[in-house]
């Protein structure tokens, strides 16, 4: 009898699963990362404020940006919907059936940081594209310690019993996901809202993302804004303009 529980023992040991993978930086094709890039001078592409030439240089090309956070201004009220962008569109959390410690999404939401970027190469017009990132950071688990664990269903242990592999989730780990949005007009040319779906490689890669600004233009010192994912706003507030070209991309979320 204490074999087979040293064996059962072993087959859960071997089934636990960090949740963590490629720190993919969460491009997406459409609308294309050489729409937005078209904005920058001729060979440059665009990237966290900056358009960035041929050898790695940044140029100044009056980037324009705005920023929400949770964490220290608080311009930023989440929602209940958050849990599921967090699971799906950013794969970061409750990856398996059962996730606990870091692995879980009650971590990311209680006490964790999420900011909202969004960044357009001019501001001398009202742009056809814009680049939002979105980034979280999760609290540690203890004082003294940080654990995450993810576990399969009952179904793929008792296969792994038998010998069969346990699959994980295939979906990207995505804490920074930088997506490139369509922008059209709204509430008769008042304001305006960015449109996309998730990274090609995430669960919500056929999920619609939405930045909506009910009033509002990017020449303004602050826009109110509605984020909502498949149709359910995640959070609401008020974006800040930014001070410098790339928002605080290059410091940690919460920093």
């Amino acid at each position: 009898m204490k074999t087979v529980l040293y064996i059962v023992a072993g087959f859960l040991t071997s089934a636990l699963v960090v949740a963590c993978g490629s720190k993919d930086d969460g491009n997406v094709a459409a609308p294309g990362a050489g729409a937005i890039s078209a904005q920058c001078p001729v060979g440059a592409t665009y990237q966290n404020g900056y358009c960035i030439g041929a050898n790695g240089q940044q140029l100044n090309t009056g980037s324009v940006g705005f920023y929400a956070e949770n964490y220290r201004q608080r311009n930023m009220t989440i929602t209940g919907a958050y849990t599921e962008f967090l699971r799906d569109a950013m794969g970061v959390c409750d990856r398996e059936k059962y996730s606990g410690g870091g692995a879980s999404c009650a971590t990311w939401i209680n006490g964790g940081a999420f900011d909202v970027v969004i960044q357009s190469p001019t501001s001398t017009a009202q742009t056809t594209i814009l680049q939002a990132t979105f980034r979280a950071a999760r609290r540690n688990t203890g004082a003294n310690s940080d654990y995450s664990y993810s576990l399969p269903s009952g179904g793929a242990l008792a296969g792994a019993l038998l010998g069969f592999p346990v699959p994980s989730s295939p979906a990207a780990y995505l804490p920074k996901l930088q997506l490139n949005m369509t922008v059209s007009v709204t509430n008769n040319y008042q304001g305006f809202e960015a449109r996309g779906y998730g990274d090609f490689n995430s669960k919500a890669n056929r999920s619609l993302i939405q930045i909506q600004i009910p009033q509002g233009k990017l020449e303004d010192s602050s826009l109110p804004y509605r984020i909502a994912y498949r149709n359910q706003i995640i959070a609401n507030g008020q974006f800040i303009r930014c001070n410098t070209a790339d928002c605080g991309l290059s410091q940690p979320v919460g920093y």
